[in-house]
C-alpha cells in the first residue's frame, strides 16, 4: 500500500511539472522549427534569424513556465509573481532555467496566495490596490535575489553534475543503460516526472553547448513501443491483439505514448521487448550522433522529423527504425514462447476502448457527493493524467456530441486530473484518475464521471443524459432545422433513400446508428411509401430504446426514387418518435402531404426554408 501511495504521488508530481510545461507546447515547437532551420548545423543555416534562437530558449521559454505554473496556483497574480521571480535564477545561473522556473513559480505563487488569504477582509478600502501591487512588488523583490544568489545556482550546479554523468555515459556508450530505467518509469506512469524533471533540463543544456541532445529521445522515442505494439498486434491473443493497431497510429502518429502502457502492465514481460528496442536505438543514436534540438512534445514521429537538425536525420532514422525491429523481433519471441496472458489488458485506463460494456459499479460510483449537482451543466472539463493527449481527444468527441444535440453553448475544456478548475459544474476521466481529480478541487456541487473509452461517443451517454436533466428547462430539441434537410440528392435504390434519411438523424444526434437498420427493417416488412410521391421511413416496435429524442429528416429527391409496384417517391421523410410521438408525428406529416402541391413545392424548393415552412406545424 505504502508503495503503491508513493507511485501515486510521484504521478501526481509529475502531473504538476506537465501542467506548467504543457500549455506552453506551441512556443517549444516554435522554438524547436527555428532551432532545426536556422542554426549552424540546421536545414537552412541563417544568421540573422539564428539570434532569436538563444534569447528565446534561456529567457522567454522559462519564463512562460513560470508564469503558467504560478498562474496555474494563483491565477493571474501567481502568473505575475511566477514570472518576476523566474528572471531571478535566469540571470543567476549558466544554463537554460527550466528547473529554475519550475521552483520559482510555483513557490512564489504559493507565498503569494498564502498572503492574500492572511489579509483578506483585513484591507480598509481605497487600499486594495495599493496592498496588492506592493505585496505582489515586495514579495517578487525578495524571492527573485534568493533566486539569484541561491537557488540558481544551486540548480545550475545540480544539473551540471548531472549532464557530466550523462556525458560520461555517452562517452563510455553506456547510455543504452538508461533503458533499464526509462521503461519501468514510462508503463508506471511516471513519464510525464521524469521527462519534465529530469530529461528536459539535461538535453536543453546540451542541446544549448552541442546545438543537439540524443536525451530528447530518450522518453519520446516511439519507435521502440510501436514494435512492442506491432508484435502484439500479430502474436497477441484477445482484445490486446484487436487493439494495438490503433494504439499504434495513436502513439504513432498522435504522440500519445500512454496508449502504449497497459498493454505492458497486462503482460509485463513484454517491457523487455521495449527496453531492447530503445538500448539499441539509443546505441546507434550515440555511435552515429543522432539527437534533436528540442524536446518533441507530444512525441510523435511527426513531432521528431520537426525537432531534427539537419546532421542528425539519417543517425534518428537508422536508430528509431532499428528500435523499432528488435522490439518487434523480441516481442515476437517472448509471445511466441511466453505467450499472452489469459486475461486483457486494462486498456481502459489509456482511454481505449476494450469493447467491453462499463461495469456496473463504474456507472453507479460516478459522483463524489450524490445529487451534488443542483443547477444547470456550463462547464465541463474532461481530464487524462497530462491534460494534453487523449482527454483533449475526449473533448473534441463530447463537443461533437453536445452539439447536435442542440447544447453548443456548454463549454468544454481538457485538463489534468489533478489540475480541475473550481468553476467546473461536471468532471470526466478515467476510472484510474477520478479520486486525484476529486482531490484536486473542492467536490461539493460538482459531478464527477468515469469513460473508458475517450473517443467512444456512446461513453458520454451519462454526460448527456445529466445534461439534459439538468438543463431540460432551458432547451428543447427542435424536430426539425434546415441541417435536417438535404436538397437534390440522388438515389439509386429505396433501400439507399433510406439510410441516407436515417443518417441524418444520426449525426444530428436524434438515435443511434442501430436506428436506421430498424428503418431498413420496417420497409422490408411494410412499405414506407404512403403515396402522392411520399415516402416515410420510420423504426419497428423496439426502436424506442434506439432514440434519443424526437426528430425528422428530409430528401429531397427531383428525380425520384422507385418503391414497390413503381410507385415514385419525391421526398423522403425520416422519422424518429420518442416514447410514442411517431403516431402523432405520421398524422401531420399525412395531413400536411395530403395536398399533393406541397409534394410538388417540396420536390422543387429551391433552399430549405422553403421546405421548412411547409413542414414547421409538425
Amino acid at each position: 500500500m505504502g508503495n503503491v501511495k508513493t507511485l501515486d504521488k510521484i504521478r501526481k508530481f509529475g502531473g504538476h511539472m506537465s501542467g506548467m510545461v504543457m500549455p506552453n507546447l506551441g512556443a517549444f515547437v516554435g522554438w524547436g522549427l527555428l532551432a532545426a532551420l536556422f542554426i549552424p548545423t540546421g536545414w537552412m543555416p541563417n544568421e540573422k534569424l539564428n539570434e532569436m534562437v538563444s534569447p528565446i530558449l534561456n529567457y522567454l521559454l522559462p519564463l512562460l513556465i513560470g508564469y503558467t505554473a504560478g498562474y496555474n496556483i494563483h491565477g493571474q497574480r501567481g502568473g505575475v509573481i511566477g514570472a518576476f521571480t523566474t528572471m531571478g535564477v535566469i540571470v543567476g545561473s549558466d544554463v537554460t532555467m527550466f528547473s529554475g522556473a519550475m521552483i520559482m513559480g510555483p513557490l512564489s505563487s504559493w507565498l503569494l496566495k498564502k498572503f492574500d488569504k492572511a489579509v483578506e477582509g483585513k484591507i480598509k478600502p481605497g487600499f486594495e490596490m495599493f496592498v496588492n501591487n506592493f505585496s505582489l512588488g515586495i514579495l517578487g523583490f525578495v524571492l527573485a535575489i534568493l533566486g539569484y544568489f541561491i537557488i540558481g545556482p544551486v540548480v545550475n550546479g545540480i544539473i551540471a553534475v548531472l549532464t557530466a554523468g550523462i556525458n560520461f555515459l555517452i562517452h563510455k556508450k553506456l547510455i543504452p543503460f538508461l533503458a533499464v530505467f526509462m521503461c519501468p518509469a514510462q508503463v508506471l506512469f511516471l513519464n510525464n516526472a521524469v521527462n519534465h524533471g529530469i530529461i528536459s533540463p539535461i538535453a536543453y543544456a546540451q542541446a544549448q553547448e552541442a546545438g543537439k541532445s540524443l536525451m530528447f529521445l530518450l522518453d519520446s522515442n516511439c519507435g521502440p513501443l510501436l514494435g512492442t505494439l506491432c508484435s502484439i498486434s500479430f502474436f497477441g491473443k484477445g482484445k490486446a491483439k484487436e487493439t494495438a493497431p490503433m494504439a499504434m497510429f495513436i502513439a504513432g502518429i498522435a504522440g500519445i505514448g500512454e496508449v502504449y502502457f497497459p498493454f505492458v502492465l497486462a503482460n509485463p514481460v513484454m517491457i523487455f521487448a521495449t527496453m531492447g528496442g530503445l538500448a539499441v536505438s539509443l546505441f546507434l543514436l550515440v555511435i552515429l550522433g543522432g539527437g534533436l534540438v528540442g524536446m518533441p512534445s507530444p512525441g510523435s514521429l511527426i513531432n521528431i522529423a520537426l525537432m531534427t537538425p539537419k546532421d542528425a536525420a539519417l543517425a534518428n532514422l537508422i536508430a528509431i527504425v532499428a528500435g523499432f525491429c528488435i522490439a518487434f523481433l523480441i516481442g515476437a519471441f517472448l509471445l511466441k514462447t511466453i505467450g499472452s496472458p489469459e486475461e486483457e489488458a486494462d486498456l481502459s485506463v489509456a482511454g481505449i476502448s476494450t469493447g467491453k460494456p462499463m461495469k456496473e459499479k463504474k456507472v453507479k460510483a460516478m459522483s463524489g457527493i450524490e445529487s451534488s449537482l443542483k443547477g444547470k451543466v456550463k462547464y465541463i472539463v474532461v481530464a487524462c493524467d497530462s491534460g494534453m493527449g487523449s482527454s483533449a481527444m475526449g473533448a473534441s468527441v463530447l463537443k461533437n456530441r453536445l452539439r447536435k444535440e442542440g447544447f453548443e453553448d456548454i463549454k468544454v475544456v481538457n485538463s489534468a486530473a489533478g489540475q480541475i478548475d473550481p468553476d467546473a459544474d461536471m468532471v470526466i476521466t478515467l476510472e484510474g484518475l477520478i479520486e486525484r481529480a476529486k482531490m484536486s478541487v473542492d467536490p461539493v456541487g460538482k459531478e464527477f464521471l468515469v469513460v473508458e473509452n475517450f473517443l467512444k461517443e456512446s461513453d458520454y451517454d451519462m454526460a448527456l443524459q445529466i445534461v439534459k436533466e439538468k438543463n431540460q428547462g432551458e432547451f428543447v430539441k427542435p424536430i426539425l432545422t434546415e441541417d435536417n434537410i438535404n436538397l437534390n440528392v440522388k438515389v439509386e435504390t429505396k433501400e439507399e433513400a433510406i439510410q441516407k434519411a436515417g443518417e441524418i438523424l444520426v449525426e444530428r444526434g436524434y438515435t443511434t446508428s442501430k436506428y436506421v437498420e430498424h428503418m431498413q427493417e420496417r420497409e422490408r416488412r411494410f412499405s414506407v411509401y404512403i403515396g402522392n410521391h411520399l415516402a416515410i421511413p420510420h423504426g419497428i416496435e423496439t426502436s424506442d430504446q434506439e432514440i434519443y429524442t424526437s426528430g425528422l429528416s428530409v430528401l429531397q429527391i427531383p428525380e425520384g426514387v422507385e418503391f414497390d409496384d413503381g410507385n415514385v417517391a419525391y421526398v423522403v421523410i425520416g422519422i424518429a418518435g420518442k416514447d410514442g410521438t411517431h403516431l402523432n408525428m405520421l398524422s401531420n406529416i399525412a395531413l400536411i402531404c395530403a395536398n399533393e402541391e406541397n409534394i410538388e413545392k417540396m420536390r422543387y424548393a429551391k433552399n430549405k426554408k422553403e421546405i421548412l415552412d411547409i413542414l414547421k406545424n409538425i
